[in-house]
């Protein structure tokens, strides 16, 4: 029997497809195209790290950037040199104190003359001849598509509309990254996931257990309410764009907006009612309702990640009444 070309994964002995990623330091990244397609479409798992939520897939066409970010590009490129050898790696994520440290000490050197611009639109030798080409030189997937900048909502942005079609000397592949909680919950709850470290070597879920928690203090609280609500059948998301913890979806943010934006209380966390009051105003002007969840952690000698099981997760609705909505409601 001929076998799907979605479905060349590693299988264990029961026929499981078994995903792989490779943590970084941040999160997990997933780097096969078919893998990150069948993982985001099998629960909305993560995001692509160049589109806005699900990953892009390759269409074998040139990329369409506009002039102020292919010129940053091309100062990357012509500073730090050929890109290939450290995107397999990223480089940037594992060493990011030890590249920041060493960009302030040439800035120093350099008397800031030579530290990269990323605010500003111009940039100096931007009429570079040496990236005209002709078309049937290159794959699309090399070209990009330079569009002008708009930097006014008054222009007239397509009056004098003259895009120009150059090298993409950096590319940056598309890959889906998963959060600490998104990955422990497939590699924990459902068995499906296999991480390796920077040394290509798998770790198991203590190992995974042991450095989520290093990284980050509240990993503890914040899965066990990840894992409660993806129980409940909710599409779990972060929620740092509306100020919580968490927001939860009924069916995926492909499918309606979220319904839930979820604030966690922590051990020793004394409640904020200014911050509360906040939240319940952003959650009113978006359509959404607040969850203020709190992890019960039981009595006894626990053994982690083993005794998970044994965590309750309380939780109480808020909601922000109109008056006059009310009073109609009365008359």
């Amino acid at each position: 029997m001929e076998v799907e070309p979605s479905l060349r994964f590693p299988l264990d002995g029961s026929m499981q497809i078994i995903f792989t990623g490779y943590y970084n330091g941040f999160g997990v990244e997933v780097r096969s195209i078919d893998e990150m397609n069948l993982l985001y479409n099998m629960g909305c798992f993560g995001k692509g790290t160049s589109s806005r939520s699900k990953p892009r897939e390759s269409q074998n066409v040139p990329a369409v950037m506009r002039k102020r970010q292919f010129l940053k590009r091309m100062c990357w490129y012509k500073k730090y040199g050929d890109s290939k050898n450290s995107l397999e790696s990223d480089v940037f994520l594992k060493d990011v104190n030890k590249l920041a440290a060493q960009i302030l000490s040439d800035g120093e050197k350099h008397l800031k003359k030579d530290v990269i611009d990323l605010v500003s639109s111009e940039e100096s030798g931007e009429d570079d001849n040496s990236d005209i080409f002709t078309l049937d030189s290159y794959d699309k997937e090399d070209l990009v598509v330079i569009m002008p900048n708009s930097d006014s909502e008054a222009d007239d942005y397509f009056a004098n509309l003259k895009p120009k079609c150059c090298v993409n000397k950096i590319k940056m592949p598309e890959k889906l990254m998963l959060s600490k909680q998104e990955s422990f919950f497939l590699l924990y709850g459902l068995g499906c996931l296999q991480i390796l470290n920077n040394d290509d070597k798998v770790l198991n879920i203590e190992q995974c257990w042991k450095l989520f928690q290093e990284d980050d203090k509240y990993f503890l609280e914040k899965y066990v309410v990840y894992h409660y609500f993806r129980s409940k059948g909710y599409v779990v998301k972060p929620g740092i764009k509306f100020g919580g913890d968490f927001l939860l979806y009924k069916e995926g943010p492909s499918v309606n907006h979220a319904d839930f934006i979820v604030l966690i209380r922590y051990a020793g966390e004394v409640y904020d009612w200014i911050s509360i009051f906040g939240h319940l105003r952003v959650a009113t002007t978006t359509v959404k309702e607040v969850l203020i969840v709190e992890v019960i952690r039981p009595n006894g000698e626990l053994e982690l990640p083993k005794d998970l099981k044994e965590y309750c997760v309380r939780e109480v609705l808020l909601s922000r009444n109109n008056p006059v909505a009310i009073n109609d409601e009365i008359e």
